[in-house]
């Protein structure tokens, strides 16, 4: 395992990305699966629906990673999500966002 794939797992398991930042599911230990275009950690029924609408979703294990996609996740990741893309979203469970 190259030290790229290190980093991801550590960062998948980071508080902040241990709770799926569509639906709000949480997970002890991190998801397998990252969506690319928004560089955030997602559980496997949102990265379905990501997938659904053509986003690139990468898992962690079973994927290459290179130490410039890691330096993209640090520097984004769930939580640089939550305060961008889902800032004004309406709470898991209301206004079409999925409960986890």
């Amino acid at each position: 395992m190259s030290s790229a794939e290190e980093r991801v797992r550590k960062l998948a398991k980071k508080i902040s990305n241990t709770t799926c930042p569509n639906c709000g599911l949480m997970k002890k230990y991190g998801f397998g699966n990252v969506c690319w275009k928004y560089h955030t950690f997602v559980c496997n029924l949102c990265k379905t629906s990501h997938q659904a609408i053509s986003h690139r979703c990468k898992s962690i294990t079973m994927s290459t990673w290179t130490h410039d996609e890691v330096d993209e996740l640090e520097r984004k990741g769930n939580d640089h999500c939550r305060n961008t893309w889902l800032m004004n979203a309406p709470n898991e469970g209301s206004g079409g966002r999925p409960m986890p």
